[in-house]
């Protein structure tokens, strides 16, 4: 199973890898990301940006099991 966690970006280490809240590194296939935007995470890659609302219904989904 895969699982596809929304991450926020906590500082940049080069124009692609990015270091994530969990302390994880991340290569974004996303362009322009910045400190402070919230990335869809699959294993290593930050796949796809999206909005601090919908970062947090996913992951409210995710602690309620759905």
């Amino acid at each position: 199973m895969c699982l596809i966690v929304p991450l926020q970006v906590k500082s940049k280490i080069s124009d692609n890898r990015l270091k994530m809240e969990t302390g994880r590194i991340v290569k974004s296939l996303v362009k322009n990301i910045k400190i402070g935007d919230y990335l869809i995470c699959q294993q290593d890659l930050g796949i796809e940006k999206v909005s601090k609302n919908k970062a947090q219904l996913i992951r409210d989904a995710l602690r309620q099991g759905l």
